[in-house]
This record gives structure tokens, sequence and C-alpha cells, in this order.
């Protein structure tokens, strides 16, 4: 698999497990302008193949979700992939939305000591722990 490949079926595993709905909106228009530049025989159709294709995987639980969106982006990587090779500035808007749309990661960091805390400064002695942190995905 080369660079662009892994690339288009990450974006649209993305595009098909985590983006947010009005994301998915943006970038359901920009492939139907990847797939109307392609001359596709029925562009509509298409579309409504990727909403439910959409649907399959978000009606699964979060387990299972991320590999059935890299299975339904693999069958249309197959499909777009000379497009998106031809209009790489389609591809890179659908990129960025993606990740402008990509989860957000909250680590919590335990610090103490025996100062004081005003408007993020510290006055007095301070201990940071340099361990791993613990985080969670939101």
């Amino acid at each position: 698999m080369d660079e662009l490949t892994f690339a288009v079926t990450t974006v649209f595993a993305a595009l098909l497990s985590q983006a947010s709905q009005d994301t998915y909106a943006k970038a359901r228009d920009i492939i139907g302008r990847l797939l109307r530049r392609g001359d596709q025989p029925d562009t509509a159709a298409e579309l409504e193949r990727l909403d439910q294709d959409r649907a399959s995987v978000m009606d699964r639980s979060a387990p299972e979700r991320d590999e059935a969106a890299r299975r339904a982006a693999a069958e249309w990587v197959m499909g777009l992939e000379g497009l998106v090779r031809a209009d790489r500035v389609a591809f890179e808007e659908l990129r960025a939305l993606v990740e402008r749309d990509g989860p957000t990661t909250v680590i919590n960091q335990h610090n103490h000591g025996s100062g004081t805390f005003i408007n993020g400064s510290v006055a007095g002695g301070l201990t940071i722990n340099h361990g791993a942190a613990h985080g969670r995905d939101t």
C-alpha cells in the first residue's frame, strides 16, 4: 500500500466512524465534487451508498466501529484513488476536515507543592510529576 492509498484509507475511515455530522456533511460535498469530476454515472447513488456505509459503521459498538470503518474505507479507496490522485486539492480539503475534527486528548497531570497558584504563576515551592500521565480520549 503506497502512502497516498494509506492516507486516503485513513481519511475515509475517520469520516465514516469519527467525524461530527457537520464535518461529515462538508466531506460529503467534497466527495460529491470528486465523483462528478470523475464522470461517475450516478453520483447521487454513490453518495447514498456513502451515507449507508456511515450509518452502518455508526450503528456498531465502539470496539467494532474502527474495523468496520477500515473495511468500508478500503472499498471506497478502490473507486476513488484515481480521482484523488488527479485532484490532490480536494483530498487535502478532506484531510484538513478530518484533522480539524479529530478527537481531543485530555491529559490529567497532578502536581503538588507548598506554593500558591495565582493566574498561572507560582509563588513558593512546586513539585512537578514527570511520570506517565493518565489521560482519556474525548
